[in-house]
This record gives structure tokens, C-alpha cells and sequence, in this order.
């Protein structure tokens, strides 16, 4: 018979349910909005979350208020021309829609943004607890943890997890 220590085999159970527990694929997301999932993003750009079905997906949870959120959002944009295909999506939170609108023409974000909702159609409180801004949280099987990584990230950073979701994509 097989005798596994204990501590071996609580670390495989506590592993495995924050893997199980923590896997949030984006269509899951809109699970519970009455409205499910988004059609087009802000600016009316068709969002194609069949595409999106078997990747890895970086959202990014911003506000266009936030000095450092505009800033990680430039170095996102400017790293998605050396990655292209890469599955991102931002969420804007603490702003209506118009102004949400108005930020996404202004910086030319070439990413879709969708305003984040409220009640059961709400996406943050779903992926983080944490009211931190920037977030940038991956959904999908995650490569590392943590699955949602707060604050403004670095060029080199932001880089590895797009990397790592071309990988992902290659695999899937």
C-alpha cells in the first residue's frame, strides 16, 4: 500500500480546490446577468467571446480617473502591437458609461472596454474582493498565481503575461 505523508497529501487537496475554485472563464462571468454577455464594447465594436472560449483572457479593471490606470493601459496598448491575437479586455469601473466613452476615443485604446455593471451583471467584485486599481486579473487556467495582480505593472510584466497567453492559445 501506498503511504503518502499527510502534509503531502492536504497541499495536493488545498492546490487543487484553489485551482478548481479559482478558474473563472470569461463568458462565465455574465453567468447570472439577465442581459448575459456583452454584445460590443464601448464603442460599439463587436466583441467575439467565442473566440475568446478557449484562451486565456486579461481583463483589465481601471477607472479613467485613475493617473495610473491610463498609464498601465498606454504600456498595454503599445505591448499588444508586439503580441497580436492577445485576448484583452478592460473594465472601467466608478464612471458612467459616457465617460468610460469619452476616455477609450480619447487614449485610442485599441483593446475593447465595457463599463462594468452593477447587481449580478457586476464582473469585479466576481473576480477580486480587493477595490485596487489598476487590476489585471487572468481568466482562464491560470500559469501562475496570483490570478489578479494589483496595481500598475511594469513594460517587462506586462509583457511575460501576454507571452504566456500566446503560449496558453498554442496549447489549447
Amino acid at each position: 500500500m501506498l503511504k503518502v505523508p499527510v502534509c503531502w497529501l492536504l497541499a495536493g487537496l488545498l492546490g487543487f480546490s484553489s485551482w478548481v475554485q479559482a478558474d473563472p472563464a470569461a463568458e462565465a462571468l455574465w453567468a447570472a446577468c439577465p442581459s448575459g454577455l456583452p454584445k460590443s464594447d464601448v464603442q460599439g465594436r463587436p466583441l467575439d467571446w467565442v473566440a475568446w472560449r478557449h484562451t486565456p483572457v486579461l481583463a483589465v479593471i481601471w477607472s479613467p480617473d485613475c493617473a495610473f490606470c491610463q498609464r498601465h493601459n498606454a504600456k498595454l496598448d503599445a505591448l499588444l502591437r508586439e503580441v497580436p491575437g492577445a485576448a484583452v479586455i478592460g473594465i472601467a469601473v466608478d464612471s458612467p458609461t459616457e465617460a468610460v466613452t469619452r476616455t477609450v476615443q480619447r487614449r485610442g485604446y485599441a483593446f475593447p472596454v465595457i463599463a462594468d455593471g452593477s447587481g449580478p451583471c457586476a464582473v469585479r467584485p466576481q473576480l477580486t474582493p480587493r477595490r485596487v486599481i489598476p487590476m489585471t486579473c487572468w481568466l482562464g487556467d491560470a500559469p501562475t498565481q496570483p490570478r489578479c495582480i494589483p496595481g500598475e505593472m511594469s513594460d517587462d510584466d506586462l509583457r511575460d503575461l501576454l507571452k504566456a497567453q500566446a503560449r496558453s492559445r498554442r496549447h489549447s
